[in-house]
């Protein structure tokens, strides 16, 4: 495996020129790049500047509206539907997690959702930006692109759906939770493909239903397993059912498969204030979070938090730059110079 090490900053900049090169206003490619090397500093390669590639060939595509608004259709003073018309999907899921954290304050519980909708990128960056707000926020998200069986079942069913959750804390690290509820993310399976590397063999199933540890499987007909069996299952179902059903978005199953990728979003937010208060949460939430760290942990092993192995990666890698396979930015470099940016 060989790879390449950029910083974080050459690589924001980079993605902006990208995007921007593309049509997208400045302010919304810094953004859109914000969250892509946000993903890789925290360790989630497979939600990174790869999609400096994949987004770009679906803003050549139409699939993408460059200069478009994400706009309220129907709204309560505790909730919202919002109309993403396509725009960026970075952009419409950070304009539904600020309408659910302003009503969750005003109202003490809010419920915002989204349809039409890109592929939004790693959902933590939204729950995590609210709990920094001092808001509890959970993201139920669907996608709209089969991947995953269903338990029990052969075929792409349901897409990898992933949700989130952050609370707010004080002096600890920041408590997050932000998984596919497939047994990995398709972007994992991609970031193997890219490193030519096996993956576990538990991870997916080829096109004839059998083991395999080929990434090349996913792209040739195979599909992605259910992580923890039914358990894994039924959350898979939850996030089509409150992602999709409920916000009017496509569904694993809807045989219309663009734009490639789309996300339905249904997001939960709720103030601590309407309840013991902001600051005794953030009290008793260190105060947990303390003790479960101070739990024995068994032989060569730790205790870690959800969301602490994130920051620890992140810490890392704005210190020692982030590591990109050479094919990953090969397709970067390339995408840049035909659009005229000097890499």
């Amino acid at each position: 495996m060989s790879m390449i090490v950029q910083s974080a900053e050459r690589l924001r900049k980079l993605g902006t020129e990208i995007f921007s090169a593309q049509g997208v206003p400045k302010k919304k490619a810094e953004f859109i790049s914000e969250t892509l090397v946000e993903a890789n500093l925290t360790g989630h390669d497979s939600h990174g500047i790869s999609y400096f590639v994949s987004y770009s060939d679906r803003i050549k595509k139409g699939y993408i509206a460059v200069d478009a608004e994400p706009i309220i259709v129907k709204e309560t003073p505790s909730s919202a539907l919002i109309d993403g018309h396509w725009a960026p999907g970075q952009v419409t899921a950070m304009r539904a997690i600020k309408v659910a954290v302003e009503k969750a304050k005003e109202h003490s519980i809010s419920a915002v959702g989204t349809f039409n909708c890109n592929h939004i990128g790693r959902v933590g960056y939204y729950t995590n930006w609210a709990s920094r707000q001092g808001v509890i926020a959970m993201m139920f998200v669907n996608v709209g692109h089969p991947a995953v069986a269903v338990y029990n079942g052969v075929g792409m069913v349901f897409g990898t759906n992933p949700f989130s959750a952050a609370v707010p804390t004080g002096e600890t690290k920041p408590f997050l939770v932000d998984y596919a509820t497939s047994m990995v993310a398709g972007g994992k399976v991609s970031v193997a493909r890219a490193n030519h590397e096996k993956i576990p063999t538990h991870w997916l199933r080829d096109k004839e239903g059998n083991v395999t540890d080929d990434p090349n499987a996913l792209k040739e007909g195979g599909w992605l397993l259910s992580f923890g069996d039914h358990k894994g299952y039924c959350l898979q179902f939850l996030m089509e059912l409150l992602g999709a059903v409920m916000t009017g978005s496509r569904t694993g199953l809807d045989p219309d498969l663009e734009p490639p990728s789309t996300n339905g979003v249904l997001i939960v937010a709720i103030d601590p204030d309407a309840f013991i208060g902001l600051e005794a949460f953030k009290q008793g939430a260190d105060s947990l979070i303390s003790e479960v760290k101070a739990t024995k942990a068994e032989p060569g092993k730790r205790i870690l938090i959800p969301g602490e192995p994130e920051w620890e990666s992140k810490k890392q890698r704005l210190r020692d730059g982030i590591p990109i396979p050479d094919e990953t930015w090969s397709q970067i470099v390339s995408i840049a110079k035909e659009l005229g940016v000097d890499v």
